[in-house]
């Protein structure tokens, strides 16, 4: 490829190709590289020159006895050089019963896995899927019996000299032999510092689903190794179990500093209050992230023992879901008052995402006395404007600080429903930064230019964005009124980075 009289740099062209092809290594994105290499000469060496298009393989293995190239993967992945490498595995057992999952029929023990595992270069990531922990163990057995002709010290998964920095580990179901394992499913891991792990979904005998997939459950206690999770400093854990499961885990988990949970909607409980009183120590937690927690299951606030927690994250609802459940009574939103009073003087960032907010829980949801937050994101938070409004009246004093949000960065209010009133938003912003608008000059040299009272505002970013789902698919969007517009030159003039996207509207 040129550009004018030279050639357009192997650089510039492996830029290219970066953003051409998928982000996930798959077999459509190999083939595709593979074909860019296949133009020209030219576009070879610049593709062989970028270690970031070959630092990344996905693989599928749905039968012991799948023919697989296992050097051709090496060579693969070695080209990417000194390069953070990953990999992602899934083992499909086609075979696989609800009962047995055998070593002679798993997918997990293909010789040629075991090959490619046992020599691979050092990870900085390994994603691995497996039907059952049977096959997890099949796959260590596996390795083990390769690796032993080659190396006295044989390496497998389930050993801590494994070379990987992060694992992520998926288990599709339970087997009815599982709760009676004699000891934990899992013993031993990779020494890694971050573990993402995901569990079969459990349903209860009294939920009609148990018939279809009866999943049988087993102890939270029972699942990790405490030597697996004692070293860890992040933590992500998917499931739907009762919160004494999830507290099982998360008791040896002493040393983590990020905390993500998946809790899949599940509307848990807590008889008693047994969890709440007793609570789960995490001393070193300050990233929290909470994922598809249904309104109801905001009661694992209660007995989360933080102390100095400097980012909460929040997502309400499943992929395109808002929860508009009632949040109006004390049962779902004390937890999460409680929580905000504690973490209060801490918190730096806040994001909400999926969450319909009555106007009667509005300041104790969307909290206002959070001194040290510097990033706040409202994403598709349906919450009345007139908080806004509320927060220029009623400013604290100035011992407490003489403004709500005293040192607020970057403001993000995202997908916005469509009758949010934005002036609400930019009168607020303008009571942070009062200025009077001043004109200069005449004729073709009449300008307005704002001139502002006291000291630069904290503020140094506003984004504002409006759902487009709520023009059902139509894309009718309306103008900001000339208030809002005006208001914005002049925070851009003050140097604040104001960024408003279409403001679509209902058909």
């Amino acid at each position: 490829m040129r550009m004018g009289n030279g050639v357009l740099p192997p650089e510039v062209l492996g830029e290219i190709f970066n953003l051409s092809l998928p982000d996930t290594p798959s077999v459509f994105s190999r083939r595709s590289l593979i074909d860019l290499c296949l133009v020209c000469k030219d576009w070879r060496d610049a593709a062989h020159l970028d270690a970031r298009l070959w630092a990344g393989i996905n693989l599928e293995f749905t039968s012991k006895s799948q023919p697989f190239c296992y050097s051709k993967a090496l060579a693969w992945i070695k080209r990417s050089g000194g390069r953070p490498k990953s990999l992602a595995i899934v083992t499909a057992c086609r075979n696989h019963t609800i009962n047995n999952c055998a070593s002679a029929t798993c997918s997990a023990s293909n010789r040629a896995l075991a090959q490619l595992l046992v020599q691979v270069p050092a990870l900085e990531h390994l994603s691995l899927e497996v039907k059952a922990a049977q096959c997890f163990r099949n796959l260590c057995a596996s390795m083990k019996r390769y690796s032993e002709q080659l190396d006295p010290s044989p390496r497998s998964l389930d050993s801590s000299e494994f070379p990987v920095k992060s694992l992520s580990l998926h288990v599709g179901l339970f087997t009815p032999q599982d709760p009676g394992h004699p000891s934990y499913m899992f013993e031993s891991l990779p020494g890694i510092s971050n573990l993402q792990i995901k569990f079969p979904t459990i349903h209860l005998e009294n939920d009609f689903l148990h018939v279809l997939d009866p999943t049988p459950a087993v102890p939270g206690r029972r699942l990790l190794s405490p030597n697996i999770l004692e070293p860890i400093t992040r933590l992500s854990m998917g499931c739907n179990w009762p919160l004494g499961d999830v507290a099982a885990v998360l008791e040896s988990c002493i040393n983590i500093k990020e905390l993500n949970l998946d809790l899949d909607n599940l509307e848990c409980d807590d008889p008693g209050g047994l969890l709440h009183e007793r609570g789960i120590s995490l001393p070193k937690v300050r990233v929290l992230r909470l994922r598809n927690i249904a309104p109801f299951s905001l009661q694992i606030l209660n007995f989360l023992r933080l102390q100095s927690i400097s980012e909460l994250d929040v997502k309400f609802g499943s992929p395109g879901m808002v929860y508009r459940q009632i949040l109006d009574t004390q049962y779902h939103t004390e937890p999460w008052e409680m929580f905000m009073r504690e973490h209060a003087g801490t918190l730096r960032i806040l994001r909400m995402e999926d969450v319909d907010v009555p106007k009667a829980q509005r300041l104790s949801m969307i909290p206002a006395n959070l001194p040290l937050l510097e990033h706040l994101v409202l994403d598709r938070v349906y919450f009345n404007a007139d908080i806004f409004r509320y927060w220029s009246s009623t400013p604290p004093t100035e011992e407490e600080g003489g403004m709500w949000f005293p040192r607020l960065k970057s403001l993000e209010l995202l997908r916005l429903g469509a009758g949010f009133n934005p002036d609400e938003v930019f009168a607020y912003l303008r009571t942070r930064r009062p200025f009077h608008e001043e004109i200069t000059g005449t004729g073709e040299e009449r300008a307005v230019r704002p001139v502002f009272h006291g000291p630069p505002d904290s503020i140094q970013h506003l984004v504002m964005t409006y759902d487009r789902a709520e023009s059902r698919g139509m894309g009718r969007t309306k103008e900001y009124s000339g208030k809002v517009l005006g208001i914005a030159r002049a925070l851009r003039r003050a140097g604040i980075l104001v960024s408003l996207g279409p403001k679509f509207i209902r058909p």
